[in-house]
């Protein structure tokens, strides 16, 4: 491994193993309760209705996760967002099993993972500076990439996020987390890093609308489509899949991806993500839209370890959790609106229309975010710590 063996120490590889099982409750759980929805004689939107719980919860309480996340030990505040991720998902399949679930229970069940997961990835992205050097950073990255989209062929569990707790018990770090402030002044201190910073709200706020109106309405629609033109849960079982083995092998590429020029290659990589969404409109065969969703996900995480790299390279660690959770809060801020209106807007314009209108606005805003001075002239000088920002 070379110069990167400090980003393989035991923390490390503790750390790995536990966002791994952590991940594969919180990625594939929302699927199993989509078609559960749907089983239960829901309809697209009560699925969309299931997602936004899941993403408005986890917005509302980011900011707050972030804080905690640079004022307490990030592992200690992981655990915690572990435990309670445990008992929200065991709950959740206790209803399931029993045969004694609603559909209203699962949408309120979701909320309530969802703000857990809140306190969780703000933690997370300070805790990786705190135990990998800043030469490491990317591969570390790329592991962790792994770790996240390996989940997706292994089915969900509630155990899972039991065992990440176990785990980040073990990890030995002398945390940099602590207070400086009161709690109301470290949110304004950490908002004040955010904004600064025009390339991380500009990327943010693209992400933002990417999400709401490309990404919400594949992964609403899709399972509605799946079920009645598609060949049903399996033939979207597929699609995942696909999606999730796309999303490792860009995860693998960004180990050894050394890139100048970040912030364009994580714009260039989302580009791909389109072909999906046309797909879908048309109803196009398994065998053609679970390669286009394998190249999503590519893209995907190869982008996702390129811009967490990016941010953990620039931004001060004391902060790195709060800015971290403002541009997650920023990024999915959107999203709910998104997941809640996707059924009722393809009613009227036509779930075709819908997802081919995503396609479009992504290419569209592509080709402008790549020409802003922020985004284009954003480079890292040859040193690790160095980084070229636009005035």
């Amino acid at each position: 491994m070379g110069g990167a063996a400090a980003a393989l120490s035991t923390n490390f590889k503790l750390l790995f193993a536990g966002r791994a099982a952590s991940y594969v409750g919180t990625y594939l759980a929302p699927i199993a309760v989509a078609f559960a929805i749907l089983d239960l004689h829901g309809s697209a939107t009560a699925v969309g209705l299931s997602f936004a719980a899941w993403t408005l919860a986890q917005v509302s309480m980011l900011a707050f996760g972030g804080v905690l996340g640079d004022r307490l030990p990030r592992r200690m505040v992981m655990i915690g967002s572990d435990v309670a991720s445990t008992a929200v998902r065991t709950t959740m399949g206790l209803l399931l099993v029993t045969g004694h679930a609603h559909v209203w229970e699962l949408i309120a069940l979701q909320g309530a993972g969802g703000a857990s997961v809140a306190f969780y990835n703000p933690a997370f992205y300070g805790l990786v500076r705190e135990i990998v050097p800043t030469e490491s950073l990317q591969r570390a990255n790329g592991y962790l990439a792994i770790a996240r989209y390996a989940a997706f062929p292994l089915g969900a569990a509630t155990g899972t996020y039991a065992v990440s707790a176990l785990l980040l018990s073990l990890v030995r770090v002398e945390s940099i987390a602590r207070p400086t402030a009161s709690f109301l002044r470290e949110l304004r201190d950490g908002w004040s890093a955010f904004v600064e910073r025009q390339w991380v709200w500009l990327t943010c706020s693209w992400i933002s609308l990417y999400f709401v109106l490309t990404y919400a309405p594949f992964f609403v629609l899709g399972p509605y489509i799946a079920k009645h033109s598609m060949g049903g849960a399996g033939t979207w079982g597929a699609v995942v899949t696909g999606e999730g083995t796309g999303a490792l092998l860009g995860s693998v590429v960004g180990l050894k991806l050394r890139v100048n020029r970040p912030l364009l290659v994580v714009s260039a990589i989302f580009v791909p993500t389109s072909i999906q969404s046309v797909l879908l409109a048309f109803h196009a065969s398994v065998y053609a839209l679970a390669p286009a969703a394998a190249l999503a996900g590519f893209g995907f995480a190869c982008g996702s370890v390129v811009w967490d790299t990016a941010m953990q390279r620039t931004i001060p660690p004391d902060k790195l959790a709060r800015v971290g959770a403002y541009g997650w809060m920023s990024a999915m801020v959107f999203l709910p609106a998104g997941y809640a209106l996707a059924g009722p807007i393809s009613s009227v314009v036509g779930m075709r229309g819908y997802l081919l209108f995503g396609a479009a606005w992504l290419l569209a805003s592509t080709a402008v975010l790549v020409r802003l001075p922020a985004i284009r002239d954003f480079a890292y000088d040859e040193t690790p710590e160095a980084v070229v920002v636009p005035a």
